[in-house]
């Protein structure tokens, strides 16, 4: 039986495994630590509070959506309608269209700047909007792929052919299915150290996998973790559990002044609020910065303070992450005898490394 090392224990590394154990491989993924998940961990193992770390927003049709279609574990989702979204320029809230789709037209007091910027978008050409039209394509763009550069699919994809959604259970659900999935076939998890290098043969190709002082021998490896180049921008998280709503009657706000995104699933999804606060009456605020990490932590507050009034005193819990990072796409996906791994191509790179 071919044994296949994969290193990193997020999506990308779970699919990866199950795609090379469907394959009849042998599999060992290897992680840092406990909980499994990468990305898709909780933001605190003990946090009854339902966090997601990024991205926030499910994308409904792409890779990973497929695959749990495809192992009937899919993800139940919840739609968050345009209208519950906005942009804020100088503390003022801007909403996003009541209605927009391929049979009806968009409403609201934005809706001509809201058809222009649609019209730009299926041209394939953003280069001339500014303004609300601007703002708004940098919310939509951070909803679907975290970047703030405005992009035309985010635009036409979460703007007119389909609701944004979110996970009911959130990413730790995700992971949770694909753990179970992986499971079921023969994959083992090795989460007590970190791998410190490959051993490789006479001709460069890899047999064994270095961690703690030992070698795992294996036939492939599969490097399936975020390695973060040395510029690449760290995103500042601060995660609320607080008594009470504050965002309402939007769910989503995009502050394009201080760069900061916040969005509040705890009227949109009670069930990530622990029992005890009644239903509809808590808020589960996600508030990512972008841009200098410096100020990052003052920009959060300064918003909150200008869009929640109170939050400060309704406080249940209170999270920060100073180090968030979006997945990075590898260039290549086999270099000197290591397959590279991401989520869009994880599973056929594990039957890949599978195959003699």
């Amino acid at each position: 039986m071919r044994r296949v090392g994969v290193v990193g224990d997020g999506l990308s590394g779970l699919l990866a495994g199950l795609g090379a154990g469907s394959s009849g491989a042998e599999v060992a993924i290897f992680g840092h630590s406990e909980p499994i998940g990468g990305l898709a961990s909780p933001v605190d193992p003990d946090a009854e509070w339902l966090f997601d770390r990024i991205p926030l927003f499910w994308r409904r049709g792409g890779s990973l959506d497929v695959m749990l279609r495809r192992l009937k574990i899919r993800m139940p989702t919840r739609k968050v309608p345009l209208s519950r979204m906005a942009v804020v320029r100088d503390d003022c809230r801007h909403s996003l269209p009541q209605k927009s789709s391929f049979f009806r037209k968009s409403t609201g007091t934005l809706s001509a700047e809201w058809a222009s910027l649609i019209q730009a978008a299926r041209k394939g050409d953003l280069t001339q909007i500014d303004g609300f039209e601007k703002d708004a394509a940098t919310l939509l763009s951070i909803l679907w792929n975290f970047n703030p550069t405005p992009d035309s699919e985010a635009i036409l994809n979460l703007g007119w052919k389909q609701p944004a959604r979110v996970a009911i259970d959130g990413w730790v659900g995700a992971s949770g299915r694909l753990i179970a999935a992986c499971m079921k076939t023969d994959v083992s998890f090795h989460m007590d150290g970190q791998v410190t290098g490959f051993r490789r043969r006479d001709d460069g190709t890899v047999d064994g996998v270095k961690r703690k002082g030992r070698i795992l021998p294996v036939d492939a490896v599969i490097q399936a973790c975020s390695r973060n180049p040395p510029d690449s921008q760290c995103l500042h998280g601060r995660y609320l559990g607080l008594e009470g709503n504050f965002l309402l009657p939007h769910v989503v706000l995009w502050d394009a002044d201080r760069e900061v995104l916040l969005v509040d699933l705890g009227s949109l999804m009670p069930e990530r609020v622990p029992e005890k606060y009644p239903t509809t009456w808590a808020s589960l605020f996600h508030c990512i910065a972008f841009g200098d990490s410096s100020t990052a932590a003052e920009r959060i507050e300064a918003m909150l303070d200008s869009q929640c009034s109170g939050w400060r005193g309704a406080i249940a819990v209170d999270y920060s992450l100073d180090n968030l990072r979006t997945p990075i796409v590898p260039g290549t996906e086999l270099h000197k005898g290591v397959y590279y791994a991401h989520v869009e191509n994880a599973f056929r790179i594990g039957k890949r490394a599978a195959q003699p």
